[in-house]
């Protein structure tokens, strides 16, 4: 398998789970970043409430990759009001995944498991979305077992 991680992380929850996607399958590492930092907790939260009232989404930073030599694309995010952040979510409009087996993980306070998941697939609708990831705060999961599970 040739695989390749796309991610964000703002407090490096993500990374982390990022880190160990790369280690077992040997992928490409492509973080994506906003145009513009959240910074910290309170004041991205506060950002990202007027973001979701606002018309125009944040853009991404990070130009869209060519993922033609790819046969698998991990996706990992905090989920952000529920959802994909829409920085992020603008970065896979613009990536061609199609074709693509992706495999999605998400790190969240308690919140956003299938809207994140509904939101992924809208975006990505010629992609095979497969064995999704999702830990929280309160809904705590095993990275490394979830990691043994995915087929090569």
């Amino acid at each position: 398998m040739k695989a390749a991680v796309v991610y964000y992380s703002r407090s490096g929850i993500t990374k982390k789970i990022a880190e160990k996607i790369q280690a077992k399958f040997h992928a490409d590492m492509i973080f994506v970043e906003p145009e513009k930092k959240y910074g910290s907790f309170p004041s991205a939260i506060i950002r990202v409430i007027r973001e979701k009232k606002g018309k125009k989404a944040p853009a991404a930073k990070t130009p869209a990759a060519d993922f033609s030599g790819y046969d698998t694309v991990f996706i990992g995010f905090p989920v952000w009001a529920a959802t994909v952040p829409d920085f992020l979510q603008e970065y896979l409009r613009r990536a061609d995944l199609a074709g693509k087996r992706v495999i999605p993980f998400a790190t969240a306070g308690n919140n956003g498991r299938e809207e994140s998941l509904a939101a992924l697939k809208a975006l990505l609708p010629d992609s095979e979305i497969t064995d999704y990831f999702y830990t929280s705060m309160t809904e705590k999961a095993d990275a490394d077992a979830w990691l043994e599970g995915i087929r090569a």
